[in-house]
C-alpha cells in the first residue's frame, strides 16, 4: 500500500473518516515509542505515553496548524507527555558525577576506544546514553540518532535553539566523560 504526505490523512480524519488515522499511527508509531522509551527507560510507562500521545495527538488534530511538519508536531506532543508522567511518578533520576581523567589517560583511552570493533563501541555508546537524564538523552537521540535539526529540536522541546545546542553539547561532554571511565576501567581490566 502506498502512503501518501501526512496532510492527505490528517484532512480525511478532519473530515470525519476516523480510519484514517490509523495510517499515521502506523507510520509512526516505532518513532514514538522509542523516543518514550528513550526518556522514562520503562517499556510500560513508554507504552502508555506513546497511546497517550496518540490520542492526545488525535484529540487535538484540528489545532494542528502545518506551520512546522506533522512528525515535529507529533514529537512535542510525545516530549510533554513524556516529561508529565515523570513528574508525576515518584521515581528518581540519579545523576552521575563527572570524574575527572588526565591527558595522558585520555589519549590511551581514545586508542582503547577507536581498537574496539564497532559493535562494541555502540555497546559503549548506547551504555552511556541511558545513564544520561531523560531531557538529555532525548535531546542527544534527536539530534544524533534522528538527525533532527536545531530549529527543529527548538520547536518540539520549547527550548530556543542555542539553548538547545548548549544543552546537546553539555550531554555530549557528559557521555564523553563516562565513556572515558568506562574505557578507562577497561583499559585496566586488559592490563
Amino acid at each position: 500500500m502506498e502512503y501518501k504526505e501526512d496532510g492527505h490523512y490528517i484532512k480525511k480524519v478532519l473530515d470525519g473518516e476516523t480510519n484514517a488515522y490509523a495510517f499515521l499511527v502506523n507510520k509512526y508509531k516505532s518513532m514514538v515509542f522509542s523516543l518514550a522509551l528513550r526518556m522514562l527507560r520503562n517499556r510500560e510507562d513508554a507504552e502508555e505515553v506513546a497511546q497517550d500521545a496518540f490520542v492526545k495527538a488525535y484529540q487535538s488534530l484540528s489545532q494542528f496548524r502545518g506551520g512546522a511538519r506533522f512528525s515535529t508536531w507529533l514529537y512535542r506532543i510525545v516530549y510533554t507527555t513524556a516529561i508529565s508522567k515523570m513528574r508525576r511518578s515518584s521515581k528518581e533520576v540519579y545523576s552521575i558525577n563527572d570524574a575527572e581523567v588526565e591527558e595522558k589517560e585520555s589519549a590511551e583511552i581514545s586508542d582503547v576506544y577507536y581498537q574496539l570493533k564497532e559493535s562494541e563501541r555502540k555497546k559503549f555508546l548506547d551504555i552511556v546514553l541511558e545513564k544520561l537524564d531523560p531531557d538529555e538523552n532525548f535531546l542527544v537521540t534527536l539530534y544524533y540518532y534522528k538527525e533532527k535539526e536545531l530549529d527543529e529540536i527548538a520547536q518540539i522541546t520549547g527550548l530556543t535553539k542555542n539553548n538547545a545546542k548548549v544543552k546537546i553539547f553539555r550531554a555530549r561532554q557528559k557521555m564523553m566523560n563516562m565513556l572515558k571511565n568506562y574505557l578507562k576501567e577497561e583499559l585496566i581490566e586488559l592490563l
